[in-house]
């Protein structure tokens, strides 16, 4: 009965958080923009394409913002109409009211994974097409410019130019140092598997160079570039994970994807504490802000700490860490 009544005072606001928060975001997205799209003429039909291949993107900022907002709101409503009060004197401990909160974050949670696992990067990257064709008339060539790899135990892999050819890719300009200083240097090769191929290349060992007809040097990324996104949020999950096996730079926003998903359930954890904390249902709103702007202080910290070599990808669960901690401390103090 309780979780029932407690997920009730919940939903509405819930959905109304999410629909503010996707308003204020793709707001935002076209102000920035409408400087751009006034001066090219951009049909209304592109804006419109813009605003769709953005949505899930949105929505993974939406849906655990939003849950923050329903329970304060909720619980505010509870306190204001003394509900909470007649509950607790009816023997209700406060404790009882994490598990139906938790559950729902757990949900969320496990949408906003999949939508950042799969949803968000085709979107983005079609976004990103469209965008790029705003600005300039036409759409990404996809061809790569100066590229390094470096696979752990296996050196540097570079190539100056690699054109994505949908089954791979072709390499140009190829320079491969191995571990034990050995030097492959090719004008051209592909990238094929989990090997770069590479064509008539020399092999530089100890100040002499032998050509070689072809050699097939270890490349353990299964992994085929495109250069239709920016970044790392256009590729899926897999593709991510592929990528950082190589790319030490990808290791954090592949640690991040994982961290914003329980992000939600420590999110919703903390603000059902800080809830259950409150003596005055006015305070709801502003506790809303402070939540919501101390996590993304620390997401965006996170990312700066990232670069430290002792903390490195793992500085990814920052937030999580500090914001689970406080609601670890609140829950105590409920008991």
């Amino acid at each position: 009965m309780l979780k029932r009544y407690l997920l009730r005072e919940v939903s509405l606001p819930y959905l109304l958080g999410v629909l503010l928060f996707i308003a204020l975001i793709t707001t935002d997205l076209l102000s920035s923009l409408s400087g751009v799209l006034l001066a090219r003429g951009t049909p209304l039909s592109d804006v419109l394409l813009l605003v769709l291949y953005r949505l899930p993107y949105t929505l993974g900022v939406a849906l655990p913002l939003g849950l923050v907002f329903a329970i304060l709101v909720g619980v505010a409503r509870l306190i204001r109409d003394s509900e909470l009060k007649a509950a607790y004197a009816g023997g209700v401990p406060p404790l009882s009211f994490l598990p139906p909160i938790l559950g729902l974050a757990a949900v969320v949670a496990l949408l906003v994974f999949a939508n950042s696992a799969w949803i968000k990067p085709a979107a983005q990257a079609r976004f990103e097409q469209k965008l790029y064709q705003v600005y300039y008339g036409t759409v990404p060539s996809g061809v790569l410019y100066k590229q390094g790899y470096a696979p752990t135990g296996l050196g540097v892999y570079y190539a100056e130019r690699i054109e994505p050819d949908g089954n791979g890719a072709r390499l140009y300009a190829v320079r491969v140092v191995e571990p034990s200083g050995v030097i492959w240097t090719a004008q051209e090769g592909r990238w094929q598997g989990r090997n770069w191929i590479l064509t008539a290349p020399y092999r530089v060992e100890n100040g002499r160079a032998t050509r070689w007809e072809k050699v097939a040097l270890p490349f353990p990324a299964h992994y085929v570039p495109r250069a239709a996104t920016r970044g790392y949020a256009g590729l899926t999950l897999a593709e991510l994970r592929e990528l950082a096996r190589v790319d030490p730079r990808a290791r954090f926003p592949l640690m991040r994807r994982y961290a914003d998903a329980i992000g939600v359930v420590v999110l919703a954890w903390l603000a059902l504490v800080v809830g259950l904390s409150l003596r005055e249902a006015a305070w709801a709103f502003a506790l809303v802000v402070l939540v919501i702007l101390g996590y993304y202080v620390l997401w965006t910290a996170a990312a700066r700490l990232a670069a430290v070599a002792a903390v490195g990808p793992m500085g990814a669960w920052l937030p999580d860490l500090a914001y689970g901690a406080l609601a670890l401390f609140g829950t105590g103090r409920l008991r």
